[in-house]
C-alpha cells in the first residue's frame, strides 16, 4: 500500500483507535468492558507504562490499522522481549500491506534497541493473518495454557 505512514499512537487518534479496537474485539467474538478499553487507551498513551501502540495511517483513509505491544523482562535473557498483543486492520483495506508494515516497523525498532525477541499468538483458524505471519516469523512448538482468575 502506498502513502502509508507507521507512527506512534497520539491522543487525537482516539476515535479511529477505538473503532479499530472494537472491530478487533468483535472479530474474535470477545467482549471487553468499555471501562477496561478506556484503561487500555490510557495505558497506551502513558509514557511510564511499557505498553505501546503504533498505527498505520493512509494518506486518504486516515488511520487504518493498529498494533498494541508490550515490552517486558525475560528471565532467560538480559534483553527486553516484546509481546505483540493486538494487530488489526480495517477489513475494508485488509490485505494491502498495513499489517506487514506495522510488524516490520516493530522488527526494525527491536533490532535498533537490541531486543531479544518479538512474539505473538493468533487463532489457529485465522488463515488470513497466518499467511502473513508465516512469511515474517517462525511458528514455534509451544502450546499456550491459561488459568482464568
Amino acid at each position: 500500500m502506498t502513502d502509508l505512514l507507521i507512527r506512534p499512537l497520539v491522543a487525537t487518534d482516539r476515535e479511529k483507535w477505538w473503532g479499530l479496537w472494537q472491530g478487533y474485539i468483535k472479530f474474535y467474538k470477545a467482549s471487553v468492558a468499555d471501562d477496561v478499553s478506556e484503561v487500555t487507551w490510557q495505558r497506551l498513551l502513558h509514557e511510564d507504562v511499557p505498553a505501546f501502540c503504533r498505527v498505520a495511517e493512509h494518506s486518504e483513509h486516515g488511520v487504518i490499522a493498529l498494533m498494541n505491544y508490550v515490552l517486558h523482562l525475560n528471565l532467560w535473557t538480559s534483553k527486553p522481549v516484546c509481546y505483540l498483543e493486538d494487530l488489526f486492520t480495517d477489513p475494508a483495506v485488509r490485505g494491502q500491506g498495513a499489517g506487514r508494515a506495522l510488524i516490520e516497523s516493530l522488527k526494525e525498532t527491536g533490532e535498533q534497541e537490541d531486543w531479544h525477541r518479538i512474539y505473538w499468538m493468533t487463532a489457529k483458524d485465522n488463515s488470513t493473518a497466518r499467511a502473513l505471519y508465516d512469511k515474517l516469523a517462525s511458528e514455534t512448538q509451544w502450546v499456550r495454557y491459561d488459568i482464568n482468575l
